[in-house]
């Protein structure tokens, strides 16, 4: 469970609502002595931004206790009963999970997922390049198998008798640079969600606290402010409703699509076509391919045969649960930024965040 983010000692023994209470006081400070030197000096300008930012201060301090509201029931929240609720049917036990346990495990289950993916098409990438650049000499005048030619010389020509391999391999080359950006686009997904949950985004509130409260920087602190909220809140919960669908996009607890012939823990083993010539059995595979031909290596890397097109599937569903449904739920999260920037009369340029993010 991330203990970081539910425990009680993270906020209220922790530096966050300290710091917090310190902001507040140091603004409130600036806010009196302006104040005051508006009331000696009869400036009704100084005195009107004085008040003003009283009230933006109690709102800012509303809003934290909001937050620190909706995180207490995040974390109280069991997403096995929101999987009965739902009439949501799982396949692992969720019981005692909450809501930011839930967003965790996702992504953890959308690297693993397209880890997977990852190896099954490395795999038959391998395999597809041995098999096309694979050479054999075929004898003229041959009678069967035997070719008298190579009796009285070298009489014969060249082939690639898997050579039709070739294009297979240009294209999983593609798919597998898919399987990457799907693995990194996960991992990434997951160091936000760890930046998150470690606290660092909650010293936003205090400085977003300060920053409104000073001239021409009310927009900078609604934006500090919005993200907290955005971040602990909206990507969290998004990732959470995704959790419940992990039987669907992850393929949980196995972790690879339903796809016939694929299965990691059968024969994906990159080991079969050894180059080790000190080995018994790579010599073993290396004597029995020169004699038995180009299916004997094609039958030791594929003993059920090979599965092009359920491998390509595979790295499709890959990139929809490690890139599609996380980015889906990151640009929800800084979509509501801007909305949340609006409760405080701020707009904020939404672009400008996404080149950020």
């Amino acid at each position: 469970m991330p203990a970081h983010v539910c425990s009680g000692n993270f906020l209220y023994n922790g530096p966050i609502l300290p710091l917090t209470a310190y902001a507040t006081i140091a603004t409130a400070m600036i806010i009196a002595i302006t104040f005051m030197f508006g009331r000696m000096l009869a400036n009704a300008k100084l005195t009107l931004w004085a008040k003003t930012e009283a009230i933006q201060i109690v709102i800012s301090v509303l809003s934290v206790f909001f937050l620190i509201i909706v995180l207490n029931i995040f974390c109280s929240i069991d997403m096995g009963e929101v999987a009965d609720a739902f009439g949501i049917y799982t396949s692992v036990d969720t019981e005692g999970v909450n809501m930011y346990y839930a967003a965790e495990e996702y992504l953890v289950g959308a690297a693993k997922y397209s880890h997977n993916a990852m190896t099954a098409t490395r795999y038959h990438l391998e395999a597809y390049t041995i098999f096309a650049y694979l050479n054999a000499f075929e004898c003229d005048f041959s009678t069967g198998s035997i070719g008298w030619g190579c009796l009285f010389g070298y009489s014969g020509e060249n082939l690639q008798p898997l050579g039709g391999y070739g294009a297979k391999t240009a294209a999983l080359n593609v798919f597998f640079n898919s399987t990457i950006i799907s693995y990194f686009s996960a991992l990434n997904s997951l160091f936000i969600l760890t930046f998150v949950y470690k606290g660092l985004i909650f010293l936003l509130l205090p400085l977003g606290i300060f920053m409104r409260a000073m001239p021409y920087m009310r927009s900078f602190g609604a934006l500090l402010i919005s993200l907290a909220i955005a971040f602990v809140i909206i990507y969290p919960f998004m990732l959470s409703v995704l959790y419940l669908m992990g039987d669907v996009l992850l393929d949980r607890p196995a972790y690879t699509p339903e796809v016939p012939g694929v299965s990691l823990d059968k024969y994906y083993n990159e080991e079969v076509f050894s180059n080790n010539a000190d080995s018994d059995a790579s010599s073993m595979q290396s004597f029995g391919a020169a004699f038995a031909g180009a299916d004997y290596i094609a039958d030791d890397y594929f003993p059920s045969g090979d599965n092009l097109g359920g491998v390509l599937a595979f790295d499709g569903y890959a990139f929809i649960a490690a890139v599609f449904m996380p980015s889906i739920a990151l640009l929800a999260t800084i979509a509501s930024v801007g909305y949340i920037a609006r409760l405080y009369g701020d707009e904020i340029d939404l672009s400008r965040i996404t080149r950020l993010v």
